[in-house]
């Protein structure tokens, strides 16, 4: 595989550079407010902050609320999220640019996380660092991820086994719109295309250090998932096709990681829906998960049962 080579930005324009936040949110003013507080309560004193929120026609109190904080406010009547993004981007005004999520909560050093990475490595292109799994009332389980060692460089090998959290990525302006829109014509994930096309042409930093809180909602949502399935192998055809038939073929690891963690995320709505009574949506989780992947469906399954009997002595 040949990667581009690495492209050299330049240093940055100004010693206290200005970082431009972009948050895009339709109907959800609960969470939004927490995502607006995240970013306004960050350490700010290396850089300066520009917060824009892209309300896409919400008809919710999320209005009122957006008109209660130092923000500049996009309003849009249902353009979809990719489009809301892509608005961000072309309204920003700052060196660097971010994305954040309406239900996610950045921790107080992100941004002065990933600009300092920037100024140890003035040619990257963008910088990630790590999100940490937490409940729908912000508390935590698991460890954060990606999980480390993490490597920088010309990671697109690396970027196509793993997705980092959008709220975790920094970019600079310029590669940021040199990556151009976001596609809404993908039914998921255009943030991780997105970032492959920076990691095709741009050398990229991960640090291995938890920057956001990543919330998980209580309620399984299989349908959206099994509708989102079909766009990572389209985003990842789209940046292995320049690759020889060779160089595909050694990728095939990838493509089989990636539907045993959909058959896992499925086993974990049948387990979700079973416990609260809904043995239909149950099942149906397990007929997705089948589909994605039935070796992996049936190792973990029984990876599980054998836990739980262990457990109870």
């Amino acid at each position: 595989m040949t990667d581009a080579a690495p492209v050299r930005t330049g240093a940055d324009p100004v010693a206290r550079p200005r970082v431009s936040i972009v948050i895009t949110t339709k109907d959800r003013a609960e969470y939004v407010q927490q995502a607006i507080e995240s970013v306004l309560a960050l350490d700010g004193e290396t850089f300066e902050l520009e917060l824009i929120v892209v309300d896409d026609g919400s008809t919710d109190a999320t209005p009122e609320l957006l008109e209660r904080y130092p923000i500049e406010v996009i309003r849009t009547d249902g353009v979809g999220m990719a489009a809301a993004r892509t608005m961000g981007l072309e309204r920003a005004t700052g060196s660097f640019f971010g994305l954040v999520d309406d239900d996610d909560v950045l921790l107080p050093t992100a941004i002065s996380t990933q600009l300092q990475v920037f100024r140890e490595h003035p040619d990257y292109g963008a910088v990630h660092a790590q999100a940490q799994l937490v409940g729908p009332e912000l508390q935590p389980f698991a460890e954060p991820f990606p999980a480390a060692p993490l490597e920088s460089g010309m990671i697109l090998r690396r970027l196509l086994s793993y997705f980092p959290q959008v709220g975790t990525i920094l970019t600079r302006i310029e590669v940021a719109r040199e990556a151009g829109a976001f596609d809404g014509t993908l039914p998921g994930d255009n943030d991780w295309d997105w970032l492959l096309r920076i990691a095709r042409h741009h050398p990229i930093g991960a640090v291995a250090v938890p920057v956001m809180l990543f919330r998980q909602r209580d309620e399984p949502h299989e349908h959206i998932t099994w509708r989102r399935l079909p766009a990572t192998k389209r985003i990842f055809d789209r940046h292995t096709a320049h690759l020889s038939r060779w160089e595909r073929i050694k990728l095939l690891p990838i493509r089989v990681q990636h539907r045993g963690w959909a058959a896992s995320i499925f086993l974990n709505y049948a387990q979700d829906h079973w416990r609260a009574g809904d043995r239909r949506r149950a099942l149906r989780s397990l007929v997705y998960g089948a589909r994605s992947s039935l070796p992996h469906l049936l190792v973990e399954s029984g990876r599980r049962a054998s836990t739980a009997i262990r457990s109870r002595g």
